[in-house]
């Protein structure tokens, strides 16, 4: 495990020096301050950004989208009510002051605080502004390439053997005000696409109630326990802390939602989730189990669209907006947004689970693969009692019982 990047204030709220001694489930306890600090200061923040976003008219109206306006598929705006839409700040800005505080300022925390001050505020933006997809599309871009051109670089791909696929046909490097830069190519250029589909893609995960947030909660804690396993002090550190804001935030934006993340932090969840288990070493093949559903749900939702609505270029392609996501889809079921919730989670944690087994954590498998098959149970059960309501409502019968 990397310490040389840890703080003072770190080393002494995680027990750094006993690490080495420290038995495995130890290890994973001893974070419990930082998964605290998540969780106090989304509790403390929400209802506050939630209070300004209200006050400001930064909210979804049902049946127009974002701050009413008419940009947005109204189709989309599944929420039933009025919904503040700068939650996500209550994760984004204690992350920003984390960094700050738990790491030192280095070449590879620099670039990851100039990438997420860029995205907060673009986000923030697109809050407030409802800012068109080229301009989204363009500060995104620039995000992830002060990641490439950091010394985070994508040089080799590994899947599910330990065979590494070399991705550094040519290197560059440099220094820019004593901080060391890289860029490897193709591995850097493969890197700005693939955090791009992670924002983009978990983004889109958002258009139904608490679903966002529900899913990036269990990545994220999937990646806290692969940052601890795999040595890496950065990735743990920021996926728990995460984590533990994300609970709060989830209660209030459980359907009914009071407060959503908003583009505030649905444009960095899922670029953390591509930065920090880049970071923690993990395979590509368990990345993308991690990502399964909103990675294979946008690639549908662009190639339907594509052969549907024909768009003349990409920027055309991103600016289409219908109801051909998963969640939309699961909705016309006639599942509710709780039901969809429930089972996109419960989906999420089983594929996650199997990426939790590439590491070796074969009771951590066990353990998530259960509780995924329990909600999965659950919402079934839900599901067909439900249907049973509505055919006896709506039999030949029911209209001549008294």
């Amino acid at each position: 495990m990397d310490f040389s990047i840890a703080t003072n204030f770190l080393e002494k709220i995680l027990r750094i020096n006993d690490f080495a001694t420290a038995t495995e489930y130890e290890k994973y306890l001893n974070y419990w301050p930082i998964f605290l600090i998540g969780f106090l200061g989304s509790l403390f923040l929400t209802p506050i950004f939630g209070y300004f976003a209200k006050k400001y008219k930064i909210t979804y109206v049902p049946g127009k989208g974002r701050n009413g306006k008419d940009f947005d598929n109204p189709e989309k705006a599944i929420h039933d009510v009025e919904t503040p839409a700068l939650g996500g700040l209550a994760i984004t800005i204690p992350i920003l002051i984390a960094i700050f505080l738990l790491f030192r300022l280095d070449a590879m925390t620099i670039p990851i605080v100039l990438a997420l001050s860029i995205l907060i505020v673009g986000s923030l933006l697109d809050d407030v502004l409802n800012l068109s997809s080229k301009i989204q599309l363009l500060y995104q871009f620039v995000a992830a390439s002060i990641i490439a051109f950091s010394i985070i670089d994508l040089a080799n791909i590994s899947f599910f053997s330990e065979d590494l696929l070399n991705l550094t046909a040519y290197t560059w490097s440099a220094n820019i005000l004593s901080i060391p830069i890289s860029f490897v190519f193709p591995g850097d250029l493969i890197l700005i696409a693939w955090i791009l589909l992670c924002i983009n893609s978990v983004k889109w995960v958002g258009g139904s109630p608490g679903l966002v947030e529900s899913y990036s909660l269990v990545i994220f804690l999937l990646l806290f326990i692969v940052g601890v396993r795999t040595f890496s002090l950065f990735s743990s550190s920021i996926s728990i802390l995460i984590a533990g804001g994300l609970i709060p935030l989830l209660y209030f934006a459980y359907p009914s939602p009071k407060v959503m993340s908003g583009s505030s932090g649905k444009s960095v969840y899922g670029f953390l989730i591509s930065v920090l288990a880049l970071i923690a070493g993990l395979k590509f093949s368990a990345t993308l189990m991690l990502l399964a559903i909103p990675i294979l749900d946008a690639i549908y939702v662009l190639a339907y669209r594509a052969i549907t609505y024909k768009p003349k270029n990409p920027i055309e392609l991103m600016r289409i907006n219908d109801t051909s996501h998963l969640h939309h889809r699961l909705l016309k079921l006639n599942l509710s947004s709780k039901q969809v919730l429930l089972l996109e989670t419960s989906v999420s944690l089983v594929i996650g689970s199997f990426a939790i087994l590439t590491t070796g954590a074969y009771r951590y498998f066990a353990l998530i693969f259960s509780i995924a098959f329990v909600l999965a149970f659950i919402v079934f059960i839900h599901y067909r009692s439900n249907r049973k309501e509505e055919e006896k409502k709506e039999s030949p019968e029911s209209k001549y019982s008294y």
